[in-house]
């Protein structure tokens, strides 16, 4: 018994040490969310949320370009080919990290100048330096699971996420009235560079072949342009209206708005490890047993899943003061009203979920495209007069609504196919 559990153990290694990993990263970005809330104050957080938003832009269009493409593109390489391959792509990401700082370094001094109330010309330096080396340790803990190195990727995370929190948890302790966001920055900067200087003494041997880099380049660009498009849509379609909501409202109400929302951050928990699963287990189910098992599976994946979910929302929708006070501190329970209206989009949040891993199981894409863009579109010409007429109300309202949007979508490309019909 126990040589089969520990058999069972190895064979699935590499799944148990990626389960173990998202959970330490998913975890202690929840728990960082509820400290910087806690502890650097309402208008405090609401600029370091704000300044945060571009570190999450150039993260995710780094995925799109060059980790997405390296995760799907560097198993097929030969070792031969390895070294070469993977050199090319640490090229592209020195040059893709310094593309970063400069333009997160000129952009803030920049917004200084057309938005001085936000008062964050002084933090040019620590955000430009925190996002570089944050998308720069996000990059090599996805070549160590590119290469079949969980187990480097998951250690090199602890040092980072771990040992941030810790780090953060003993300033604020230690020093409280004199931490501000330049301070957190800096931290999350010193603890992502550390952890990539340990990361880089386990990187295995690579070079810089001239003409693998031009193709490897040209290779990624093809794979993913429009990749890269659907990501900027996301992220605008999800985040403009806090955007809308700093410049028309100030810090402050960016600073609720983040604490209403990272109530239901828990979930995040759930919806990574899912991401990381449920489309693995549909695409094995389509190919094995065909629509009608793929159906049965996402509907236990719906059900399950979205109570869950909802069980989660009715907590805190419940009594959403209660929480706040508990959690953030009593400055934060005037936003009570919002975390309800979180707790429902967030149900609408999960039951994308399936939709989407249905339409990529069936290879059936475009829909998801054109929610995004939908999303985008909405949220462009309404964060505006929404967050005008009714404030931070009106703010969450158009959060919600663009979920509702991306639904439709959803579900309308998935009457399209033959799923529903199985």
């Amino acid at each position: 018994m126990i040589q089969t559990a520990k058999a069972l153990m190895y064979r699935h290694s590499h799944v148990n040490w990626t389960l173990a990993d998202q959970v330490v990263v998913s975890g202690v970005n929840f728990l960082t969310g509820i400290l910087l809330a806690r502890y650097l104050g309402v208008e405090e957080f609401g600029r370091f949320t704000l300044l945060w938003m571009a570190v999450l832009v150039v993260t995710s269009v780094q995925h799109a370009m060059i980790n997405s493409p390296m995760m799907s593109i560097g198993p097929k390489q030969t070792e031969a080919d390895a070294p070469s391959y993977y050199g090319a792509i640490f090229f592209q990401q020195v040059v893709f990290s310094a593309g970063v700082f400069l333009l997160l370094y000129g952009g803030v001094q920049l917004s200084g100048v057309v938005f001085p109330e936000w008062g964050v010309e002084s933090l040019a330096l620590p955000l430009a330096s925190a996002a570089t080396a944050v998308q720069i340790q996000d990059f090599l803990r996805r070549y160590f699971f590119v290469r079949g190195r969980a187990s480097a990727a998951f250690y090199n995370d602890v040092i980072r996420y771990v040992g941030q929190i810790v780090v953060l948890v003993w300033l604020f302790l230690s020093f409280r009235d004199a931490m501000d966001t330049s301070r957190v920055l800096w931290t999350i900067s010193l603890l992502a560079a550390v952890a990539t200087v340990f990361g880089a003494f386990f990187i295995e041997r690579v070079e810089v072949n001239p003409s693998v880099l031009s193709n490897t380049v040209s290779r990624h660009w093809h794979f993913s342009k429009w990749l890269g498009a659907s990501v900027l849509l996301q992220w605008t379609s999800g985040n403009f209206f806090l955007v809308a909501a700093g410049a028309l409202l100030g810090a402050s109400a960016v600073g609720g708005l983040r604490a209403a929302q990272n109530l239901m951050g828990i979930t995040h928990i759930l919806f990574q490890g899912m991401e990381n699963i449920v489309p693995v287990q549909a695409s094995r189910y389509y190919h094995e047993n065909g629509l009608a098992k793929l159906k049965t599976y996402l509907g236990k994946i719906l059900m399950n899943g979205g109570l869950a979910t909802a069980m989660i929302a009715l907590i805190f929708f419940i009594a959403p003061a209660f929480w706040l006070t508990l959690v953030f501190g009593e400055s934060y329970a005037v936003y009570d009203n919002l975390v309800r209206w979180y707790a429902v989009a967030y149900i609408l949040v999960f039951l994308a979920l399936p939709l989407r891993v249905a339409l990529r199981t069936v290879e059936h894409i475009k829909p998801i495209f054109w929610s995004y863009v939908a999303m985008s579109v909405f949220a462009l010409t309404s964060a505006y007069p929404m967050i005008g007429w009714w404030g931070l109300p009106g703010a969450v309202g158009g959060m919600l609504a663009t979920q509702v949007i991306c639904l439709i979508v959803l579900w309308m490309g998935l009457r399209s196919t033959n799923l529903l019909r199985a």
